[in-house]
């Protein structure tokens, strides 16, 4: 329907134009042209524009589609794509390589012009690489492999310092470089664990009293793993007064916990990443989420980059998105209740 809606706009724009650029013509010429004719006219130039124009299919592959900062994306970009005249489909392949393979082969025999791939490792390189050679674009996001037409990505290992180093001021300014802290992190790709390490080199470097008690592999299944493991945690570790998570998901799921569990919340620090609504208002509510690290809206850099791909732009490196620090010093500027 929006296909059609906007063939015969964009028709009675032609028609339009090309009726005032006539302007020069006597008046009497145009009253004695047959109703009938300019009728068929109007309806051949609409048909010609409907040929001309281009409408395309995108396909989003996600991790999982059960998280705020997953479900943002994919809202933003079922926006993106009808403010194009796009056709648009998502899926989660939950964390199971093999289900993504499936995926993309689906999305491939679905027609879809542009597959975004937020994979979490080369499992998908092969299937990706049968996409490629059947016409379809490939755009990596939060992961770089061997094969992609362009690449959205961040160094990982620079944004786990970014999350390490906001939890580090907060130690030394709030708890006097005391800090207690576990820091959750997952192994199930390279960049992940580039991420948690960055988080637990910035800690040692920039809090060098604090102790780190143990690093977790919170594993591949987000949901409801923040709230068993700071539960755990907080029985392990009456001490324990900083968890350092690699992604908001967890980390709000572990702000509940400790609430539940009626930690000191003004000396009880939660540090993540990823700028989701729950965590700025944990941020901005004086709970014990004390800052994450927000990526510039991802969905509108997707829907651009694969508009530039389908008109036949190349790119050799990968594009980078800026990331901001967000705590109690600045949630003002960035959320609003």
């Amino acid at each position: 329907m929006i296909k059609k809606l906007l063939s015969m706009l964009l028709g009675m724009t032609l028609a339009a134009t090309v009726l005032a650029g006539c302007g020069s013509a006597p008046a009497s010429e145009k009253a004695q042209e047959p109703a009938a004719e300019a009728g068929t006219e109007e309806t051949a130039k609409n048909e010609e524009t409907a040929e001309g124009s281009k409408s395309y299919k995108i396909g989003f592959l996600a991790p999982t589609l059960q998280t705020e900062f997953f479900i943002s994306i994919d809202d933003g970009l079922k926006t993106e794509c009808a403010d194009r005249g796009w056709e648009y489909v998502s899926v989660s392949f939950d964390n199971d390589s093999a289900k993504a393979v499936t995926n993309i082969e689906n999305m491939v025999t679905g027609n879809c012009n542009v597959i975004i791939a937020m994979v979490s490792d080369s499992s998908c390189d092969s299937a990706l690489a049968d996409a490629q050679a059947a016409g379809v674009k490939i755009m990596e996001c939060g992961v770089q492999t061997e094969v992609y037409d362009v690449c959205l990505n961040t160094d990982q290992y620079q944004v786990g310092v970014s999350i390490g180093e906001m939890a580090a001021e907060w130690i030394n300014s709030q708890l006097g470089g005391a800090g207690k802290v576990v820091v959750y992190t997952t192994v199930q790709n390279q960049d992940m664990q580039n991420r948690g390490q960055g988080i637990q080199d910035a800690i040692a470097e920039n809090a060098k009293e604090a102790e780190i008690l143990e690093v977790v592999d919170i594993g591949k299944d987000v949901v409801g793993s923040g709230t068993s493991t700071t539960e755990n945690m907080l029985q392990k570790y009456p001490d324990l007064n900083c968890i350092v998570c690699y992604g908001d998901a967890a980390a709000v799921e572990s702000m509940e916990a400790a609430k539940a569990a009626n930690v000191d919340v003004e000396n009880f620090g939660i540090f993540s990443c990823d700028g989701t609504a729950q965590a700025m208002a944990g941020i901005k509510a004086g709970d014990p989420q004390k800052g994450t690290i927000m990526f510039a809206p991802l969905a509108p850099m997707m829907a651009e980059y694969a508009e530039r791909v389908l008109n036949g732009e190349t790119f050799d490196e990968v594009i980078t998105a800026e990331t901001i620090s967000i705590t109690s010093a600045n949630i003002d500027e960035y959320y609003t209740e």
